[in-house]
């Protein structure tokens, strides 16, 4: 009876281990994917225009790249299926969400919506504005035939990091600093050709007999012509890259100003997390030295003029840099020399903390997150503030203090 049971209970499970009922029926081929690693957003005619790439093939195949348009993020998408033949589009491995600058500017809060109720789509994926651009520019045109966006993107990602601490902001982080704080900040990427050209010098004689040419109403060689043609093409076939450009400040959901690239430092020491980032100063003889901040923080603390008054801040910085390069290397070991380049690298980071808190202070943007290190500090006075803290902010009083630490590879200084 036992065996009768047994031969039994595996002849009912034969037709769910083969045919039809296989739990490998809906296995796909690799090449019937397209397994989206970036995608752009873009208002396109009162709608909405996706863009999509995937990273360049192991196999040697380019990256592939497509957008579709439609009335909302969803309809787009859904237009995108159609469009893609007989490759499913898979949207689980998306690592970067870049929308246009006019896209920024009418506001960002669908976009934020869409990926936050997404069932396939994370939300950390970094977020990006694509300044002075559309994303579809920058998905569909950064790179070559054997890398695309994803790939540059990635190396985006590690220039905007730090070597502690990621300061790439998230959708999550973009959409819990609008809510806490009203505002918040993005990176931005701007696109530009892959290699700058350099108009080659002309002799005196060669301008003088361009203008005596010109004068006479001499005709062009025809080879000089081609070859001018062929130049002109040679540049205009030069590839985009996208490349960090500074920070977006997004106030009430929506693009309001861009903070200039040279402002990195300050935004890392007042986020806590100060990227490796170049610093020019000049030295004694009026001459530029290049100097790379590698350390950094800044501690703020609430200046209060009674219960729940705040009156202003104080910022007290430490940051440590090494020495790149100098136009006078005999004098680069004379104290002298270095206190200079120290007190010139305290006074340049101070001129951009004040530069990025006036910014914030001028927007009545608290797009730092300001207000919750003041709560943090002062619980108690946080609480009984009358007003916000945004609405606050341009009144307060600044105290920047900045101390720093220089050295070399050949121990300039201890």
């Amino acid at each position: 009876m036992k065996r009768f049971l047994s031969l039994l209970i595996i002849m009912c499970a034969l037709p769910t281990l083969s045919g039809c009922g296989s739990i490998y029926s809906n296995y796909r081929e690799i090449q019937q994917l397209m397994v989206v690693q970036t995608m752009g957003i873009d208002r396109e005619k009162g709608g909405v225009q996706v863009s999509m790439a995937a990273a360049a093939e192991a196999s040697g195949g380019g990256p592939r790249r497509m957008s579709a348009q439609g009335s909302t993020v969803t309809a787009a998408i859904d237009r995108a299926y159609k469009l893609s033949y007989e490759e499913e589009i898979f949207f689980s491995h998306v690592n970067h969400l870049l929308v246009g600058e006019a896209a920024a500017e009418e506001g960002l809060d669908t976009f934020l919506d869409y990926v936050s109720q997404s069932p396939t789509m994370r939300i950390d994926i970094p977020l990006y504005i694509v300044r002075g651009g559309t994303a579809n520019q920058a998905v569909m045109e950064v790179g070559d035939s054997s890398k695309g966006i994803s790939e540059v993107m990635q190396t985006v990602h590690e220039s905007f990091a730090s070597p502690s601490n990621s300061r790439v902001f998230t959708v999550a982080d973009t959409i819990n600093s609008l809510l806490r704080y009203g505002s918040a900040l993005v990176c931005a990427v701007e696109c530009v050709p892959s290699s700058e050209s350099v108009s080659p010098g002309k002799s005196a004689s060669a301008q003088q007999g361009g203008e005596q040419n010109a004068q006479q109403g001499e005709e062009k060689n025809p080879q000089q012509e081609e070859g001018q043609n062929a130049q002109d093409m040679t540049q205009g076939e030069t590839p985009l890259m996208a490349v960090p450009a500074g920070y977006a400040v997004i106030r009430d959901g929506k693009l309001c100003k861009f903070i200039e690239p040279e402002e990195a430092a300050a935004v890392g020491l007042l986020t806590g997390s100060l990227p490796i980032t170049d610093i020019t100063v000049t030295d004694r003889n009026g001459k530029d030295a290049s100097l790379e901040l590698n350390q950094g923080s800044a501690e703020i603390t609430p200046v209060w003029g009674g219960k729940g008054q705040l009156k202003g801040l104080n910022i007290q910085a430490q940051v440590s840099a090494s020495v790149l390069e100098t136009d006078n290397w005999q004098q680069g070991s004379s104290n002298e020399y270095i206190n200079h380049l120290t007190a010139q690298l305290e006074s340049a980071v101070s001129q951009r903390l004040s530069s990025l808190l006036r910014t914030s202070m001028k927007l009545k943007a608290d797009f730092l997150g300001l207000a919750g290190q003041v709560e943090r500090k002062s619980p108690e006075n946080y609480r009984l503030m009358s007003q916000r803290f945004s609405e606050l902010l341009p009144g307060l009083e600044l105290q920047i203090t900045v101390s720093s630490q220089l050295s070399h590879t050949n121990d300039m200084k201890e």
